[in-house]
């Protein structure tokens, strides 16, 4: 008898995908739909090998901009199976400005985003149980900043359901200071999804607006006292430092890159490192392919490499 096939890796990403405008001249924008979780759901659905359940879960509106915005997730290879569609609710947008060394500032305009009521008392509670079931749940800090204080209470529950059914969770502390009242605040909410953390993926100047951190191993140390067991510190043109709960590697970045945007270049590590791990590659292997591919994503303008581009 033929031995049973195995089942896809599921992995359920939490969050808010928008309107994305960017800057192609002073007065001219392009549009696309992009979020930080999303664009990790969209790397990883490259990344991952074919057949992973990559689920994009999160509110969306009914107008036009919606309906657009879920077809590009199908593009990428996304799935919305857990998403649900709010009456009368709209989709968030922000703008995207950036400099002469592509470092980029973002303008939002969210305030009416359908995605605010996750979680909340509207949001059909099958989704905390169908999110629970899944290999693998990615979040953000991000996603944490458009959420009220219950319904955090209620996706921390989530996520302790989710682990005790034997799935990880994986958490990048993505800080935006227009989300937030203080990066006290910030630091509150985070440390609560850290204790439910598997695999964190910092940035470093993330870390160090929030939480102080001078260094990666500021960020390593306070992280291994939080409990998390795997943990990949992102540090931009210095490259990232890897660690477990007892050793840590720095992994240079890709040197002499051509830089026309960073945007989504964290997403990117976070996908690429995430499906590796999913494969049972190593962890410097895993750093080293995330390194390439975010190598790749500042070339190009805007969050997402159009679909069909080669990783």
């Amino acid at each position: 008898m033929d031995s049973p096939r195995p089942r896809p890796t599921r992995i359920a990403l939490v969050g808010e995908c928008m309107i994305e405008l960017s800057h192609v001249s002073p007065d001219r924008l392009a549009i696309g739909y992009a979020g930080d979780v999303f664009n990790t759901a969209a790397y990883l659905a490259r990344s991952a090998p074919p057949g992973t359940d990559v689920q994009f879960v999160t509110l969306v509106g009914d107008d036009p901009y919606s309906a657009e915005m879920r077809a590009s997730w199908t593009a990428h290879g996304v799935r919305s199976d857990h998403t649900r569609v709010v009456p009368g609710g709209q989709a968030g947008l922000y703008l995207i400005r950036t400099d002469t060394e592509g470092e980029r500032t973002f303008h939002y305009y969210r305030s009416r985003s359908a995605a605010r009521g996750l979680f909340g008392p509207s949001h059909p509670t099958e989704i905390d149980e169908a999110v629970a079931g899944h290999d693998l749940v990615y979040l953000s800090g991000i996603t944490l900043s458009v959420l009220t204080a219950e319904a955090r209470e209620r996706l921390l529950a989530v996520l302790d359901e989710t682990r005790r059914r034997g799935g990880r969770v994986a958490f990048d502390g993505n800080y935006r200071p227009a989300g937030w009242p203080s990066p006290d605040a910030a630091a509150s909410a985070m440390r609560a999804v850290l204790k439910r953390t598997d695999v964190a993926l910092p940035t470093l100047t993330d870390d160090r607006a929030v939480f102080g951190d001078e260094t990666p191993t500021d960020t390593i140390r306070r992280l291994r006292e939080t409990g998390v067991t795997e943990i990949a510190v992102k540090m931009g043109a210095q490259g990232s430092v890897i660690a477990d709960t007892s050793t840590q590697e720095h992994i240079p970045a890709v040197p002499d890159v051509k830089v026309t945007d960073t945007t989504a270049a964290g997403d990117a590590y976070n996908a690429a490192y995430l499906a590796a791990r999913l494969q049972g590659t190593s962890r410097r292997e895993s750093a080293e392919e995330a390194t390439t591919l975010a190598a790749k994503v500042i070339t190009h303008r805007g969050a997402l490499l159009p679909p069909g581009t080669s990783t």
